[in-house]
């Protein structure tokens, strides 16, 4: 029998209430739609009542299911579903909104429903469940912390990080497990709120910390901080723990490097220093012999030992810095000279040596080579000394030829070519590719056989390359060798000539200072002697830095010429001690420092000890004289 609707008319509550109330029959059929419904759905009651399974459901088969599913559940063939369940319903202007939905048997064997509205629910728990996995995913560490810096949320994304799980490091626990002590953390949080919600200015880097793992272990964290809402902050930390180790393993192949290049640079100073010195000698002792009566051989023999003397002293200034040709600071000059002036005096040099083995040097210079160039000499003899020197050193029969020709089709310009040809030892052909490196030998026992450092080949391509020349190398094992130079050059129009006559004895005026030398070494102490008594000086020595402040504050010198290597107290403190620590009139007494090692650090050194210039060894006797006359106190 069917009932009157009207016995299913809602009442005053249900009018008013947010609720969508459906009651089906038996068959299937709407017999009661709440007015909530209308208004949430957008349908009218009429479309609810006659078109609720065709409206509000998306497919014609979930709403058949439905329908079929009451029906039975009326007949008693199944029981009533008491939980609650979600479903989507369709509106009216297409839009879909979450109903949770309850259903129960009316007393007069109807299905009702029981709806209620849980769309912004449900988007906000989806937007939760979004950002959850977002913060799962995510490789920073996400902190919300209280203004008096209790944590109040740790993403998820902390057990991956550090191994805790979010829920160990609220509260207080963060600033307990994550710190290597509470005084630390303490400092940190309240360097944190200091300078999050305070005005004073806060000393302590709270931006890269060292924080420890569940592990034990740490890792280097560096946050991002802000204010958030209601006196809350929010710490973002990014693991930086890769990136600090590689700046600590950076840091420390810096230091080791620098300590490298201490150690090297004290090597270059001692070397120097010790090659110097007896060159100083060689080249002293030389000068004062010139300058007394002798025999025309004896002055050619005596200007070949000067000669010798000045070029290794050019060598030495080069090789030994070798920083300079490592970093690529060697500067080339471009200067006039003459050419074959120069190559000659490179091979008379070298005659000596072949002479000695009974081999023959042959010096070949074309006709249309240039006598006068514009390039670097002291460099282009340094070259051929160290390929000339090297092809009589293994050759031990046959000759040794030097050519000298002009290319001027060269692409860069006109170019200074040179062969040296040797009919040595040659060299082997899985070696003929290293030669120009550092102190690579065609054999172990090369060294061992013919001396040398093998370096000479590696300063001769370095010094090509910074003339922007080229040099290549054949050979033949056991039949010789042969080295191409090709140097590019400017032809020197002007054809002035240095007269080729012996330099004029230089007469020096008396000085007549009293002059007092320190220096430790026994062949510069006679040479300095007999060079500054022939100035008519009076020279006191002493051996050492100690020695020369006790005679520098017995008395009173017109200069002090101080060696900065010695032993016992060198000669940077024994310039302090005579210009800050005697007497005001001892502090006047002018110093002039002599050193071998012509570093910018040395001078720099000198200058502030306290001196007021520098000499170095081996000097010419000139630029002594010129340095006695400039800053002697009379």
């Amino acid at each position: 029998m069917k009932k009157n609707i009207t016995s299913y008319s809602p009442n005053i509550i249900l009018n008013d209430i947010n609720l969508i109330v459906i009651v089906t029959n038996a068959s299937g059929k709407l017999v009661y739609v709440s007015p909530a419904t209308e208004k949430l759905l957008g349908f009218s009651n009429e479309e609810l009542i006659n078109e609720w399974w065709e409206k509000t459901y998306k497919s014609e088969i979930e709403s058949q299911t439905v329908k079929e599913k009451i029906q039975q559940t009326l007949k008693g063939t199944i029981k009533v579903n008491n939980q609650s369940y979600d479903r989507q319903v369709l509106c009216k202007n297409g839009s879909n909104k979450w109903i949770e939905w309850r259903d129960s048997i009316g007393s007069d064997n109807t299905y009702i429903s029981l709806g209620i509205d849980v769309t912004e629910w449900k988007r906000k728990e989806e937007q939760n469940l979004q950002n959850e996995v977002i913060l799962k995913n995510i490789n920073s560490i996400i902190l919300v912390s209280s203004k008096d810096g209790e944590v109040i949320y740790v993403s998820p994304s902390v057990i991956k990080i550090l191994g805790y799980s979010n829920k160990e490091l609220i509260g207080n626990n963060w600033w307990l497990k994550t710190y290597e002590s509470t005084g630390k953390a303490a400092q940190i949080k309240d360097a944190i709120i200091t300078e999050l919600f305070s005005t004073e200015p806060v000393y302590t880097n709270t931006n890269r910390q060292k924080i420890k793992t569940k592990s034990g272990s740490y890792k280097w964290i560096e946050w991002a901080r802000s204010k958030s809402l209601n006196d809350t902050f929010i710490s973002i930390g990014t693991d930086v723990t890769s990136r600090i180790l590689s700046e600590i393993e950076l840091n420390k192949a810096k230091e080791a490097a620098e300590q490298s290049l201490k150690v090297k640079n004290e090597f270059l100073a001692n070397m120097s220093h010790e090659i110097r010195t007896p060159l100083n000698g060689i080249i002293g002792f030389t000068d004062l012999l010139l300058e007394t009566e002798i025999t025309e051989e004896q002055r050619k023999y005596l200007k070949t030992m000067n000669n010798s003397g000045e070029i290794l002293l050019s060598i030495i200034n080069d090789v030994l810095d070798l920083s300079k040709l490592e970093s690529q600071k060697l500067e080339a000059e471009e200067i006039p000279f003459n050419l074959h002036l120069q190559i000659e005096k490179i091979v008379n040099l070298m005659d000596v040596k072949a002479g000695h083995k009974h081999i023959q040097l042959n010096l070949e210079i074309h006709k249309d080579t240039p006598k006068f160039i514009k390039s670097d000499p002291t460099k282009i003899g340094q070259i051929l000394l160290n390929l000339i020197g090297n092809a009589v050193k293994f050759t031990n029969h046959g000759s040794v030829t030097i050519k000298a020709f002009l290319n001027e089709k060269a692409a860069n310009g006109p170019n200074i070519c040179f062969e040296i040809i040797d009919t040595g030892i040659g060299i082997v052909p899985n070696k003929i590719n290293t030669v120009f490196g550092a102190f690579n030998q065609a054999k172990s026992d090369t060294s061992r056989i013919y001396g040398g450092t093998g370096l000479g080949l590696t300063i001769v391509k370095k010094l090509v390359d910074l003339l922007k020349g080229q040099i290549t190398v054949s050979s033949i094992f056991g039949s010789g060798t042969n080295f191409k130079l090709s140097l590019p050059i400017k032809i020197e129009k002007s054809q002035i000539e240095t007269p080729n006559v012996p330099a004029p004895i230089v007469k020096f005026e008396a000085l007549n200072y009293n002059i007092l030398l320190v220096e430790d070494n026994k062949t510069n102490q006679l040479l300095a002697k007999t060079r500054l008594e022939s100035w008519k000086c009076n020279v006191d020595i002493a051996e050492n830095g100690f020695e020369g402040v006790k005679k520098a504050e017995k008395k009173i010198y017109d200069i002090i010429l101080m060696d900065v290597q010695m032993p016992v107290m060198d000669g940077y403190e024994a310039t302090k001690i005579i210009k800050n620590d005697l007497s005001e009139e001892v502090s006047k007494t002018p110093i002039l420092g002599m050193s071998a090692y012509t570093a910018s650090s040395e001078t720099e050194k000198m200058l502030n000890s306290g001196m007021e210039n520098f000499i170095f060894k081996p000097f010419k006797p000139t630029d002594l004289y010129q340095m006695l006359v400039k800053y002697a106190k009379k």
